[in-house]
């Protein structure tokens, strides 16, 4: 998993990235019932105080994604709770793409260099390359 940044290094923004990476072609109807991977709304959840959790939540009922499962930021974003309304997600080959849309809730920075822990029912995974600046 990685993040791209369109904004402020640091800072989660609108339009910043979240790409997750399968080791093969995930179902994307495992992930979100009847999504077929083309772009589909959802809601990016940052919680916390001090390490932020980051969950994907399915735009029309709330719930989370549990396939998805969370990412550990290991970075203080939010002094609470945050969402990222109106977010696109997308699948192609083994890789989910996540833009962030509307931000609502506090949103801070923190440009530590620190891996980020991807927690899925199946197992974790570290991100990948040297710790850096996520968003």
């Amino acid at each position: 998993m990685q993040t791209v940044d369109h904004g402020q290094a640091g800072r989660p923004e609108a339009g910043d990235e979240l790409l997750v990476t399968f080791a093969g072609v995930p179902d994307p109807a495992a992930i979100l019932a009847a999504w077929s991977g083309s772009a589909t709304p959802v809601t990016v959840h940052f919680e916390g105080i001090g390490d932020d959790v980051i969950t994907v939540l399915d735009a029309s009922t709330g719930a989370t994604l549990a396939e998805l499962g969370s990412i550990q930021a290991n970075r203080d974003y939010t002094s609470g709770s945050a969402d990222f309304t109106g977010s696109q997600m997308t699948l192609a080959g083994t890789t989910i793409t996540i833009v962030l849309g509307t931000p609502s809730g506090p949103i801070g920075r923190d440009p530590s260099a620190k891996a980020l822990v991807w927690t899925t029912p199946h197992g974790s995974a570290t991100e990948s390359g040297h710790p850096d600046s996520d968003f």
